[in-house]
């Protein structure tokens, strides 16, 4: 399956099923399944199985390797009233442009961009709230303007 076509759970996961290379997406419920299946089945089904945090590793008797990566599943993106993306960062919502491109120097030029921003305000009942501020990827890690860069930029 596609990983659009996959029910999430409640917490927004799903499982990356790896099959000799060949990548597919299953809830939670059917990778939990073919785990527990194989726990509680019959040991000469599989010769190695490891499991732990989300991760877990299964190669069968015929020579099968399946892994089962818990991911984040996709999720349409909240936007405001004017089609601006709504991101959440360090508990908090902020309202955020698109993200603008850098533009290399060029003689003759006024005026240039060094590096690709995006800028982002507080929100309110939908509305932009405070200062308009911007980051971009030189931002330092740990801030909220680098967990907005980190959002918008996958």
């Amino acid at each position: 399956m596609k990983i659009n076509e996959v029910q999430a759970d409640a917490r927004g996961k799903i499982y990356l099923r790896t099959e000799d290379g060949i990548d597919s997406y299953v809830t939670v419920k059917a990778a939990l399944a073919e785990v527990d299946g194989l726990m509680m089945g019959p040991r000469n089904a599989f010769k190695e199985m490891s499991s732990g945090q989300g991760h877990h590793t299964i190669t069968y008797r015929g020579g099968r390797r399946v892994v089962l990566k818990e991911i984040d599943a996709v999720t349409p993106h909240e936007t405001d009233r004017e089609g601006r993306r709504i991101v959440v960062a360090k508990g908090k919502r902020y309202i955020v442009t698109t993200v603008t491109p850098a533009r290399p120097r060029t003689p003759g030029a006024v005026s240039w961009i060094p590096r690709a921003y995006v800028e982002y305000w507080s929100e309110r009942n939908g509305e932009t709230f405070g200062p308009t501020r911007n980051t971009h990827g030189d931002t330092k890690p740990g801030t909220v303007g680098r967990a907005i860069w980190d959002a918008v930029n996958p």
